[in-house]
């Protein structure tokens, strides 16, 4: 099942902050008819997800921490690592797709997610419904 986690935030904090980015300070709601996701709420979305990061990680000793930012990354930065689940059949099943098509499976998961992020949200009782029947086969 996928849930979103609200971030905690302090009403002062919120309601003080008349410059916030749409999905700073709560998560981004779904609406009919809205269109693919702005870089104002990326941003947002970023901004708030790294607050949380700082809240949760004590600060070492003359440890340098990134701040929160103030725009989204360039196209044309390095790239980050990142950790992900995924069940080991349809891995190596991947795996061998790719290899079949002359590729690997980081270049096919950096497509899809480019697809994704810049495609338009979907209501999220429709995204539920498809998830959970990725693995429920019909007699």
């Amino acid at each position: 099942m996928v849930s979103t986690k609200a971030v905690p935030v302090s009403p002062s904090e919120a309601m003080n902050d008349t410059s916030a980015l749409p999905g700073e300070w709560e998560p981004l709601q779904w609406s009919r008819g809205r269109g693919p996701v702005t870089e104002d709420e990326a941003l947002g979305v970023l901004r708030r997800r790294r607050r949380n990061e700082l809240r949760q990680a004590p600060k070492r000793e003359g440890a340098k921490r990134a701040e929160v930012p103030t725009e989204l990354p360039a196209e044309s930065d390095r790239k980050i690592p990142v950790v992900n689940r995924f069940p080991p059949r349809y891995l190596a099943m991947a795996h061998a797709r790719a290899e079949v098509e002359g590729t690997n499976l980081t270049a096919i998961l950096e497509e899809m997610l480019v697809k994704y992020a810049m495609g338009k949200p979907t209501r999220p009782q429709t995204v539920s419904r498809r998830l959970l029947s990725l693995y429920t086969r019909d007699s």
